[in-house]
């Protein structure tokens, strides 16, 4: 009888044992979704920007872009901040009209805040902005954004940075109580795409919350069948500018259907550009983005775009 009881103390405490393990190993691997800054955004030219603290001292707007590989400033305002030179290799920026600015060696920025969030020792590439088109004075890209999830709450005019662990199902990672769609997302050196579908026939989108407007390539729409020649004769023409300044021209089209994810849009006129953003077929901006509340979650790689209220 006492052996007896001693196999049943010993199976439960194997029993406890391994419940014991389980409940451990389900702790470490919760879904953690935690909310690490925040800051509000202002909206000029059709832009959001977040104000940047740079070494402590000077609150500078910088336009906040996923479509930016780098975070970048300008190199007027990098000289009177006096940033020290990274040295090194001097790097070009390559616009979305495929022009190439000024090189530049790197700077160091000692302390660079966002949404109340420091980052010490910030390598960023400099570029003539200020004398562009856009008259930026600094631009917060992915090398920066890609280390958070990042929540675009477009209708209040804020930002908001998340650190997001071990949420590797869809199911598990639910950040927000109110509907929304989302839409994988395909990820290249910080760079976040998706496909979008144009009357039924899908390219491949950068995700640019520094674009003002959706814009795809000349050679997408010869993709989706479109007769380029002819648009650039009968469609609406306008001009924009890209990075480096330079004149681009683009065409208006209508479109019965888009659909980005499980979302359709009807009727809907998109720009046929000269712009070069190879190897995407175009750019997906603030027409689609800007009116919502979105959540770009590099840890997942997943959009959630919020759905409208009615």
């Amino acid at each position: 009888m006492r052996n007896v009881n001693r196999s049943v103390q010993a199976r439960h405490l194997v029993v406890a044992c391994l419940v014991t393990f389980a409940l451990g190993f389900a702790q470490v691997e919760a879904c953690s979704i935690e909310r690490v800054g925040t800051t509000e955004m202002l909206k000029e030219r059709g832009h959001f920007l977040a104000p940047v603290i740079i070494n402590e001292k000077s609150q500078i707007q910088f336009l906040v872009d996923t479509g930016a590989e780098r975070s970048s400033i300008d190199a007027s305002v990098a000289a009177q901040l006096e940033l020290p030179d990274r040295g090194g290799h001097r790097r070009r920026r390559i616009g979305t009209d495929g022009r190439s600015g000024r090189a530049y060696s790197d700077v160091t920025v000692r302390h660079l805040t966002l949404a109340g969030v420091e980052h010490s020792d910030f390598a960023m590439a400099v570029g003539d902005m200020v004398g562009g088109a856009g008259g930026l004075r600094g631009v917060i890209g992915a090398d920066l954004m890609a280390r958070y999830d990042v929540e675009f709450d477009y209708p209040n005019k804020r930002l908001n940075l998340y650190q997001v662990k071990d949420c590797e199902s869809s199911a598990d990672f639910k950040p927000w109580p109110q509907p929304y769609d989302i839409v994988a997302l395909k990820m290249d050196r910080n760079t976040l795409s998706l496909p979008v579908f144009f009357d039924g026939k899908s390219l491949e989108l950068a995700l640019d919350t520094g674009a003002g407007s959706t814009k795809i390539t000349m050679g997408a729409a010869a993709k989706l069948g479109l007769d380029v020649e002819q648009l650039k004769t009968e469609a609406p023409r306008t001009i924009s500018h890209g990075s480096s300044g330079v004149p681009m021209a683009n065409f208006a089209r209508r479109f019965d259907k888009i659909q980005i994810g499980q979302s359709t849009y009807g009727n809907i006129e998109i720009k046929v550009s000269e712009i070069d953003v190879k190897p995407y077929d175009g750019l997906l901006g603030l027409d689609f983005l800007g009116s919502r509340k979105i959540w770009v979650s590099y840890a997942t790689r997943q959009l959630l775009v919020g759905r409208a209220t009615r």
